[in-house]
Parts: structure tokens; sequence; C-alpha cells
């Protein structure tokens, strides 16, 4: 490995980054904000680390030693004047601070941050809380198993009854009197919420963090001015299940129910003859059963692409009762051979078949280390470990893993030697005035699926001007939760590529673009001559986004998903806890799809804030695989593969510990426990009644906890323990239904209600990231397949009577608006 981090280094010298020169202060804590600065360090910024004087009361903390690479340590004493005088004093000189306005952060950190922008108008300030401004949440702990708990998250991880969607509507779905297949287990098989080890409010409060700076520094290179961007836990929380939880006014529409949100529903998760378990999406039976057939594992054809497969399961609800039926032969079929052999097969016949791996597994794949998706550092403290490398690619300013995690105070002298005499950030940017973060980027979004077309609509509610462009066969896609989820505050104008007018129209529309992004297989795009290469000769300021599914490498040619990468990159495994012996589990808040979109309107974001300063456009890109693998970025392994000990979700899927869990009280009501010190514990003990000294038994200790929550319901423990000040939530499984009358949520535009062709009223989760100066938008509902072709193509210059011909000669779909 020692040859590997060299390479690293020296890699990382050669680069200066996107953020090169932006100075960053991070005063944060918990997991949001060091997680942001990692991917603000990786991207060349120069960011001060600041450490508190004592330790911070969250779970998971082995994650440091990853997020907080490329960062200089600083440790100051916050709660003294001179602690925070050196505060004050970096911030005079920085260009972006995070913080964390909840939790363990004083009036006092807050106050200098506010003052800060005052003598500093150019510094950005990010604000990661646990709720945001929400008048009923806002004064709540911050740590993500408790928002997970009061939001309901945990009642997300197996998928609803019926799904999400008919859950918030009080309906019961399809098929009301149908039950899971026998056997198709998900996680602990027991009722009730169960805890995944992913933190998935910090996950998405991450993505959303990091978007909202790109966002600021490309409008302050604008308008010369600093602002405030905030994001949540609450807002990370929406982020990871955003695309399940809508309420439309019309829930029975033609094609809107699918369902994998469904409890009920197959989802491809097959254990093999050597006891490993494969993910198989989209799931293809005629092909399993078919290959499966004999005493040996032969690779059956298949029929092209899963939507012109006639053998397909259909998304719709004659599909969830025909993935029933054919669960138990699938899984008798997978049961016959080895997942080496499945992966294989599914190799050769281009179909979705992912081994399921542990995060120590993913990140000893040679595969990935080639990449650079895990890269190789030299610790100061454990020598050479492998971890999550840089997750963002840009050809004109590539990102590098600079440094290991510095230790604990390493830099204190030398960066506050620095401050003292650094200057304030040097006034640039023309003074424009600018309505949004992106006003006046014109974005051509090619994208399919999740992952490509919802880069585009997070770059809509930035204020872009997001052209989705439609194949004409896309008015299933658009019609269904998932495709409505993806292009709201979008304009569609359906074309045939294949045709020369269509290739032609297309053209015109790249002509007037600022961005493409797309997510199409290798070699798609260079056929049709939408390659960079050919592109970027035409037009050298284009920003050009393409993003996977997998690591450059021997996967490239394979479809990849949100399912499969999550396999390899080890959230299946430890969401399901498999080091306990259960099955894996595809976690329905999973941010596979959603993360890569994420990272690429991060990605392009940055592109076009380089592109205000240097006058060049690039290529960017991601894939589904690198959200993966920050998503279990608290994972790192030793140079020998030996794993750290990131902390397992237990067997019964409850928590990281006996004092980190989910608990059953009465009446079936669920409370989760977060007590991390030890005045906390012993104040749980004694309102439980439980003698102090089961504390030095770990299985008596658990017993005695579980027994005391059972004797009272989840409501009178929470009133209990809340009023001693221990951290404690109710798991509020309702919570997805109510905070859509919310008044508080619609104002602070926390849910988004437009209109759409298809279901008529639509309501979802709106605006996840605040700009206090140019804030963003829902610039209208979702659009339909062709539904503005017209309109486009007017635009562009053409006349009504080309128009008609266009549609005459097959070369475009000019779509009608079904529903007012």
């Amino acid at each position: 490995m020692k040859g590997g981090a060299v390479a690293t280094r020296r890699l990382a010298e050669k680069m200066a980054g996107v953020l090169d020169g932006i100075r960053v202060v991070d005063v944060s804590h918990g997991v949001a904000g060091p997680m942001t600065t990692m991917m603000l360090a990786d991207n060349g910024a120069d960011v001060v680390r600041v450490e508190r004087g004592r330790d911070e009361p969250a779970a998971g903390q082995t994650g440091l030693r990853v997020w907080n690479r490329g960062k200089r340590s600083v440790e100051i004493d916050l709660e003294s004047g001179a602690g925070q005088d050196a505060l004050a004093t970096l911030l005079r000189a920085a260009d972006v601070v995070v913080h964390t306005p909840s939790g363990i952060e004083s009036h006092a950190v807050r106050a200098i941050v506010a003052a800060a922008t005052v003598e500093n108008p150019r510094l950005i300030v990010c604000s990661i809380s646990g709720y945001g401004d929400h008048p009923l949440h806002r004064d709540r702990p911050d740590l993500d198993g408790l928002v997970a708990a009061r939001t309901g998250l945990l009642f997300d991880q197996k998928g609803r009854r019926g799904t999400p969607m008919e859950f918030i509507s009080g309906r019961p779905g399809p098929l009301p009197e149908l039950d899971a297949s026998e056997g198709l287990v998900r996680g602990a098989d027991r009722p009730g919420p169960v805890f995944p080890r992913t933190p998935w409010p910090s996950i998405g409060a991450t993505y959303l963090a990091t978007l909202g700076v790109m966002a600021a520094l490309r409008a302050r290179e604008l308008t010369g001015r600093g602002q405030v961007v905030e994001t949540s836990l609450l807002r990370g929380a929406l982020a990871a299940t955003c695309l399940n939880w809508q309420r439309v006014e019309d829930p029975d529409a033609p094609l809107y129910w699918m369902w994998p949100a469904d409890a009920r529903s197959i989802e491809g998760l097959y254990e093999c003859a050597d006891g490993r378990w494969v993910h198989h999406w989209t799931v293809r039976p005629s092909w399993v059963l078919s290959s499966a057939e004999g005493d040996d594992l032969v690779v059956a054809g298949s029929d092209g692409l899963y939507r012109d497969d006639p053998d397909r399961i259909s998304m719709e609800p004659d599909g969830l009762l025909v993935g029933t039926f054919l669960h138990p032969q699938l899984a008798e079929a997978f049961k016959k051979f080895p997942s080496a052999d499945w992966v294989a097969a599914g190799d050769a016949a281009q179909m979705g078949v992912a081994l399921v791996r542990s995060p120590a597994q993913a990140l000893a794949d040679e595969a990935f280390l080639a990449d650079g998706c895990v890269v190789e550092v030299v610790d100061p403290e454990l020598g050479s470990i492998r971890l999550c490398g840089p997750l963002l690619e840009l050809s004109d300013a590539p990102g590098a893993v600079r440094a290991p995690a510095p230790r604990r105070g390493q830099h204190t002298a030398e960066v506050l030697a620095e401050a003292a005499w650094a200057p304030a950030p040097a006034p640039t940017g023309a003074g424009a005035t600018l309505a949004h973060p992106l006003t006046g980027v014109r974005v051509i979004d090619l994208g399919l699926g999740v992952a490509g077309p919802f880069a585009g609509r997070m770059l809509a509610d930035l204020g872009a001007d997001v052209v989705k462009v439609n194949a004409k066969h896309d008015v299933y896609w658009c019609g269904t939760h998932m495709g409505l989820g993806t292009n709201r505050g979008k304009r569609s104008i359906a074309l045939d590529l294949k045709h020369e007018s269509g290739r032609a129209i297309l053209e015109r529309l790249i002509e007037s673009s600022d961005v493409v992004t797309m997510n199409w297989r290798p070699g798609a795009a260079a056929r049709l001559g939408l390659d960079y290469e050919t592109l970027t000769a035409q037009y050298p300021k284009l920003v050009y986004c393409s993003s996977r599914g997998y690591e450059r490498g021997p996967r490239s040619d394979l479809p990849g998903t949100d399912q499969t990468a999550a396999a390899l990159t080890g959230t299946e495994w430890e969401d399901g806890a498999c080091d306990a012996g259960n099955p894996p589990l595809w976690s329905r808040s999973n941010m596979g799809d959603t993360g890569n979109a994420l990272l690429s309107a991060i990605a392009i974001t940055a592109a076009l804030y380089h592109r205000d300063r240097t006058g060049r456009g690039q290529q960017v890109g991601t894939s589904i695989v690198n959200a993966g693998l920050l998503h279990t970025s608290y994972a790192w392994i030793h140079a020998d593969g030996t794993p750290s000990d990131w902390g397992h979700v237990d067997g019964g899927q409850h928590g990281l510990s006996c004092w980190y869990r989910l608990f059953e009280c009465a009446e079936g009501t669920w409370i989760f426990l977060a007590a991390l010190d030890a005045v906390e514990q012993a104040t749980t003990l004694a309102a439980l009644g439980a003698d102090a000294e089961v504390r030095d038994d770990p299985d008596a200790l658990t017993a005695a906890l579980e027994h005391g929550f059972r004797t009272r319901s989840a409501a009178e423990w929470f009133a209990l323990l809340d009023a001693a000040s221990v951290p404690v939530e109710v798991v509020d499984e309702e919570f997805c239904r109510n905070v859509f009358d919310d008044p508080h949520a619609r104002a602070d535009e926390l849910i988004a209600e437009t209109s759409s062709g298809a279901v008529g009223r639509f309501e979802d989760p709106g605006l996840l990231v605040r700009f206090s100066e140019t804030p963003g938008v829902i610039q209208r509902g979702p659009s339909m397949c062709g539904e503005h072709s017209r309109e486009l193509l007017v635009e562009l210059g053409y006349t009504d009577g080309e128009i008609d011909a266009f549609v005459e000669g097959g070369a475009i779909l000019d779509a009608p608006v079904v529903k007012e």
C-alpha cells in the first residue's frame, strides 16, 4: 500500500483544485459538518478544523479519521475569551465558515459567526442545524438517530405497506389483502421501525450543504457578496425520502403508482449457494430461471433493455402480484449456485447482478483503488490506510486527498500566526444583482431514470433554466412518482435523436446552453456525436457532466443502479446488520441515485464557479458508487485489510449500543434513546428503576432497559426523560403525513405545492437549501414528456409550420397538458 500512498501524495501536489485559494473554517460538530468540509478540502480549499478542547457527544467517531483528511487542525477553548477571540480572528480572513448552531455550539460561537459577516462581508456562512427555525423542532437535539426517529425515517427503511405515497394519503394502496412472499425478509425479522447504520439525515445534509456552499461561491463571484447558506438534518431527511414522500391530487392517475417503495415488494436480494447475497436489479425473472434451470448455471440470452423485455415484472400493481408469485422460484434459482457464478453470469449477459459486500471488502477492491474512488494515505498514527477518495471529478481542476487527517491541534500555532496577519479576502466580483444562485444558466438535461434527472431538478431549484430532453417513449416514466419527483422545475422537449431533425434541434439547444448533463451508458453519447470531446471542440465554455453507475474500470459497461451500487459499497451490508447474521437491507431512504445526482449538481456548480473565474468549461462526473462510498465513509481499513472498529448495528437492528438505540414501549410504540454521557445514563437507569450495577454487564443492562421501556408508552417515557434532559425522541410514524399540512413547514418551503398535467396538485419536499441573498426558487411543477416542445422550439426560432412538420415527421412529440 505504501507505493499507492506515495503516488497519491505526488498527484495531490500537482493539483490546484477548483477551490484553490478558498479558506474555510470548520467549527461544526456531528457528522454533516465534517463531511461537508472534507468535500471542500478534497477540491482544493484550505480547511482549518477547529477542535473545541473537549470531546463532542456524537456516535460513529471513527469517521473523523476520514472526514478530517486534508485539513489543518487547531485546538481552541471556545468557552474562554481568548479562544473566542482566536475564532473571530480566523473568520476575519476566511471565505467560508461551516458551523452547527444547535447541540453543543454555544451562544457565544453563534454570536462570533454572526458578527464576522459585518467585518468580512464576503464571508459565506454555512449553517447545518438539526431542524432549522421550525418552532416545533428547532430546540430538539441534533443527533442522527434522534432526527431519524422524530421524522419517522426509521419506518421508511423496509418500505411502507402500500408505499409511502399511499400512507401519506391515508390509503392502503393496491391489493390491500396481499402479503409479502414467504421468506422475503428485510433486515431484522420483526415488526416496527429499524435502525440503519447509515446516518441518512446527515448524509442528506452533507449533500445539501456542499451544494449550497458551491452555489454561494458562484454567486459571490458575480455579486462580490457573501451570504448565509442554511440546511439541516431535517432537510437532509427530506432529501433522503423526497421521491417517496409525495401527496398528489389524483393518486389513481395512470402510471403514478409504482411498487419498489412498497414493504411487500420483490427487491432482487437473493442468497446464493455459498451463503453470500447478491442484488439483482432490475429483476429479469425469465433470464434468472432460464439460466438456472439445469444442473449448471448457463448464461441465458436477454431481450435487451428492461423496458423491451416482454417478460419483465412491470412496476404497476400487477407487477407486485407477479413478483410475489415469482419470488420463491427466484430465491430457489439463486440458491442453486454460488454468488461468484451469478455475478459472472450477470456480467456476461449485461444484467445487473452485484455481490453484497462489507465496507471493508469494498475498500479492498483493487478496481476502486485504480479508479481513485478509494485511496491510500499514510496516517500519522496508524500508517497506511484505505478510505474513500475524492468523489467529484473535474477535468480542469481535479480534486485529491491531499493529506491524512491531522493530529488534534497539530497546526494550532501555525494557523493562528497566519491569521493574525492575514487580511480579509480582497473584494472581487462584478457587483451584479443575482436573483438566484444559477440565474442565467441554461442546462440541457439528457439524464435517464433517477440519477440523471434529479441533478437537473436540484439545478432548477437554484434558478437554472433546465430543459429536459426526453425521448418520445418517456411518457410512461414521466407519469410515475419517480419521474414526477425528478422533473420538477423543468421544461420538457421530447425528441427522437436518431431522426435528423431531432438531432438538429438538440444541436440548436446546446448552442444556447451552459451545461449538458447525462448518465448514459459508455459509448452511447459518442455514437450520437454528444461526447465531451466532440462538444467541447465546438463549445469550449461548455460544462459537460457525465455520471456513471460504477467505477471507471471492469464494471464500466455494466448497467449500474442504486441497488447494485449499494450492494458493492457496503451500504446494504451495514444497514442490514449482516455482521450479526441478518440478510442485507436496501434502505428505502438510500441515496445512491439521488446521491449521484447531488454530487453531479455539486460538480456542475463548482465548474460554473471555475468558469466564471477562468473562462474555461470542463468535463465533470461522478458515479453511484462514489455516492455509496460517501455513505459508508465512516469506514476505513488498515494496510493488511483489517477493518477499523466503526461500530455495527445489532441483529435486532435497534442501534449501535444499548445507549444509542430503539426501544419498544407499551402499546406497540417506539422510542429512541441517545444517552451518551454518564449523567444521562444514570438518569435513565433511575427513571426506569433499574439497578446501577447492571451498567457493568452489557447483556444485563440491555435486558433491564428493554424491560423498563416496555412498562410505559413512548409518549410517557418521552415526557419523563425529556424533562430530565436525557436526549430521547418518540419514533413518529405519522410525521410524513403531518408535514404536508404543517403551516410552518409550508411557510419555510420545506413542502412545495405545484401542479402537474399528470396528477393535478403535486406536493413534495421543497427548497432544501436556503440562501439569504440569492434564494432558491420552485419554478414550476413536474414536466410531462414533451409538454414544452412547441414553446421551446418557438424560442429557438422555428416557425409553427416547421414545428408541425417535425411532429408529422416523428422528430418531436408535442404533448398536451392533461390536467388543469
